[in-house]
């Protein structure tokens, strides 16, 4: 445990920030954070700790001093109840108060009948947590948490979650992929539950009334790490393992939530960024849900001048099935000059099963099915998804445009129509263009056939710009995007133009990313999976 001139980190299948409208320099900020990858009984973890140190060092930079840091055994419920009381008794009644987990979710059934709609509660666990006694009591059940807020009074209070309770993928998991694990463990019933005949400590005892939902508190925003029904992924970001929205919340804080860049972040800028990067983070995998508390509407959390992590990737990372396909790999490296490197071991990017000639991904996505049949295929692939993560890190330092699909689960089956809706913040003119599964580039908008007067060259503000298509080859994933700005964009749009058709050419990339940063005040991306029929 590390207490002093630290902060904290987390996640646990919820944002919960308890915030009051009060000024930023009003009052200070303490922290407690949990991160938790090596569980002693249940399945490990492998990015929770480092969600915690990636928020604890943005919250320090942002100025919090007062924190305490509970990693991996460290954190037992006797160590998380006592150093949140300790907090409690440390700050004064402008102070903000911030609960950082990242670690396993799970549910059990409620204690109190009627208390919860679907006759669960949630529940984190902790490090020692097993199911037989006495290591069942090692977890902190949603009453517990609600009567550790409670125990603030009227203290602002920032819950941080990175975890899951129950749920499905929204889309399965290719074996051919090894995926890192989930935030999510199945318990079955207890036979000699502790926690049955272990009061909380008497300040929390006080606070907290059974069943109660940490949504409904006035003074709470709610920020679940995903929608119910879904289950949450570890994936790996910059090389390392991370929970999505744990890196999302640090990225945000950093300064790229403060979307009107006024020197704050508002909880309305924090939803939005939160929202689109943790979407587009997980290729619509995990989309994070959130409530705000009335009297949290206004509150601004500050944000840290400059950039406090390295934000150097280690680009695309290929492997293949066969080493008789590494020459290539290597040829693709030097071809997009460093920003594509083989993997040898562990999750690429990107997978190339050259025998069935299918790409996958980390996530266990097939991205392209039976078009990679050659080097030639595959290379264009590789160059779409290098063309891809740059959009992606463009996007990033720009106003967010939001992106649905409709429907929102699964694979879409060939001949299936299916709905992209992309809708700005902001009026303006906007280019539209879809990536194709095999790298081919598609103008959707301005379409000079369908729209020969150029109509569908601007964007209402709040008004979803809908796209009714159909699924068909190449199957896998395409990339529908679009490019706002508050200016007219001829040279983008006539560059579209002459590629309308085309896979993209790695010659022209840099080009094509030069001219899109110079133009576009905000940049979507939303991505579709097909399926051939049957």
């Amino acid at each position: 445990m590390r207490t002093g001139q630290w902060l904290a980190h987390g996640s646990l299948g919820l944002v919960c920030l308890l915030l009051f409208a009060v000024p930023s320099m009003a009052g200070e900020w303490r922290a407690l954070v949990i991160g938790i990858d090596a569980y002693e009984h249940v399945s490990p973890l492998k990015g929770a700790v480092n969600d915690g140190r990636d928020i604890a060092e943005t919250l320090e930079a942002a100025g919090v001093r007062d924190l305490t840091a509970l990693y991996d055994g460290e954190a037992t419920r006797a160590a998380v109840l006592s150093s949140w009381q300790g907090l409690i008794s440390r700050s004064g009644p402008e102070d903000v108060l911030v609960l950082s987990y990242a670690g396993h979710g799970a549910q059990e059934p409620e204690w109190l009948a009627g208390s919860e709609e679907d006759g669960f509660d949630e529940v984190f666990l902790l490090a020692g947590f097993d199911v037989a006694a006495p290591g069942n009591g090692e977890r902190l059940r949603d009453d517990d948490v609600a009567a550790m807020l409670r125990a603030a009074g009227g203290r602002s209070v920032l819950v941080l979650a990175d975890s899951c309770h129950s749920g499905t993928m929204t889309r399965s998991i290719d074996p051919r992929i090894k995926r890192l694990g989930t935030r999510l463990v199945g318990l079955p019933p207890f036979e000699d539950d502790v926690l049955r005949s272990t009061p909380l400590p008497p300040g929390l005892a006080q606070a907290g009334a059974p069943g109660e939902d940490l949504e409904d508190l006035d003074n709470v925003i709610y920020v679940g790490a995903t929608v119910d029904g879904q289950v949450i992924p570890e994936l790996l970001i910059g090389g390392k393992p991370r929970g999505a929205l744990s890196w999302a919340f640090a990225r945000g804080v950093e300064g790229r939530a403060d979307l009107d860049r006024d020197g704050g972040i508002s909880m309305a800028e924090l939803s939005r960024f939160l929202k689109e990067t943790v979407r587009v983070a997980t290729e619509g995998r995990q989309s994070p849900s959130l409530s705000i508390g009335g009297e949290t509407r206004a509150a601004v959390l500050p944000r840290v001048d400059g950039a406090i992590f390295d934000r150097s990737t280690n680009g695309l990372t290929l492997a293949a099935s066969t080493g008789t396909a590494d020459p290539l790999l290597e040829s693709l490296s030097l071809k997009h000059q460093g920003r594509v490197k083989v993997m040898g071991e562990g999750n690429a990017d990107l997978f190339w099963d050259v025998e069935e000639g299918d790409v996958l991904t980390k996530f266990g996505d097939v991205v392209l099915k039976g078009g990679a049949g050659n080097a030639d295929r595959f290379s264009e692939v590789v160059t779409k998804w290098v063309f891809l993560s740059d959009l992606y890190a463009l996007s990033r330092d720009r106003q967010p445009i939001e992106g649905t699909l409709q429907p929102a689960v699964g694979h879409i089956p060939e001949g299936s129509p299916f709905k992209v809706g992309l809708t700005s913040a902001q009026e303006g003119y906007m280019a539209v263009f879809a990536l194709e599964a095999d790298g081919t580039l598609r103008v959707l908008a301005p379409d000079r056939i369908a729209d020969p007067l150029g109509k569908d060259t601007s964007v209402e503000a709040g008004n979803p710009y809908v796209l009714n298509l159909r699924a068909a080859l190449p199957f896998g994933a395409d990339h529908i995007v679009m490019v706002r700005s508050s200016n007219p964009m001829p040279r983008l749009v006539g560059v579209l133009s002459a590629l309308d058709g085309w896979p993209l050419s790695a010659d022209l990339l840099p080009q094509m990313l030069k001219l899109i940063d110079q133009t576009a005040d905000a940049i979507g991306i939303a991505a579709v999976y097909t399926e051939p029929a049957g």
